[in-house]
């Protein structure tokens, strides 16, 4: 009889901030390469922009990283149910402004926000989303192989 392993169906994860424009959407591109099928990520803001930061999609590609895919949006463009893993990107602020029924596992990440910054900060915070994914996938796997 097979054992079930949780990797068998993706991990659902939404990462989210105010403006969906450049900490979520990052965070959405590096999660689903990074995850490579283990976890499907999505994004979405607050408030969301309504555009993706030239600044993003620069950092994006200089990482090596696709925006294919990548739109700004709202909570209210996602299907509750479909999240498993609710990460605000704002901190425990980020959690408190969220809808009800919003997955029940969340978790806060104080990333710093980008918006109006130069390409180098973006990179900053790009690769601090990217060490913050790399340890929560590691916690993932870790997880997965302890004995029930």
């Amino acid at each position: 009889m097979p054992v079930y392993n949780r990797w068998m169906m993706p991990l659902k994860v939404l990462f989210v901030c105010i403006g969906n424009s450049c900490r979520s959407p990052m965070a959405e591109a590096i999660a689903n390469a990074l995850g490579e099928g283990r976890i499907e990520a999505q994004s979405a803001g607050l408030a969301p922009a309504g555009w993706i930061a030239e600044n993003t999609l620069i950092t994006l590609e200089r990482l090596g990283y696709s925006d294919a895919g990548l739109h700004s949006k709202g909570l209210e463009s996602i299907e509750t149910e479909d999240v498993d893993v609710v990460i605000s990107l704002l901190g425990s602020r980020g959690l408190d402004l969220l809808p009800p029924g919003f997955a029940t596992r969340r978790e806060a990440w104080p990333i710093p926000d980008p918006i109006g910054e130069d390409e180098a900060f973006y990179n900053g915070v790009a690769q601090q989303i990217e060490r913050r994914i790399r340890g929560f996938l590691l916690d993932e796997a870790e997880e997965e192989l302890l004995p029930t």
